[in-house]
């Protein structure tokens, strides 16, 4: 597939997971779909995948926005830099609502096999994360986080 086919599959994914389409994630996503992420000591399959972090992360924030900044594809990859925002409405890895707003920058890159995700690479930053959910407290004077 070009680049603007496989920029366009990301594009559809990213809308799937910030509305909870499901049926479209499981559509773009390659039966040995594989995830990595940082967060996660285990490599996720695309069922643990959706069920640990997307439908996880949506139940906690419900208003949840993916903003995606840029995108680059080159061959069968993808990369995407993106912007995560909403409001943290229900629990989440164990904390419970703070109805605090938040907003990180995230960074994936997708390959992609027969119009299908097949493995993604994702990293954010988890400790602005928690600091914004008031986790984990800010040094005072270090800097202003929006609400």
């Amino acid at each position: 597939m070009s680049a603007e086919e496989n920029k366009a599959i990301i594009r559809r994914l990213v809308r799937a997971e910030e509305t909870g389409d499901w049926a479209t994630v499981d559509e773009l996503t390659a039966p040995n779909y594989v995830y990595h992420n940082p967060r996660w000591p285990e490599v996720l399959t695309h069922e643990e995948h959706k069920q640990k972090v997307l439908i996880g992360f949506k139940t906690a924030f419900p208003d949840v926005k993916y903003n995606i900044e840029d995108m680059i594809a080159e061959g069968n990859n993808v990369a995407i830099r993106y912007l995560i925002s909403g409001t943290h409405k229900g629990e989440f890895a164990g904390i419970p609502p703070t109805n605090k707003r938040i907003e990180l920058t995230s960074l994936c890159i997708c390959r992609l096999a027969d119009g299908k995700v097949a493995e993604q690479w994702v990293e954010n930053n988890s400790l602005v994360f928690m600091q914004q959910l008031g986790v984990i407290p800010l040094p005072a004077g270090y800097f202003h986080i929006k609400e």
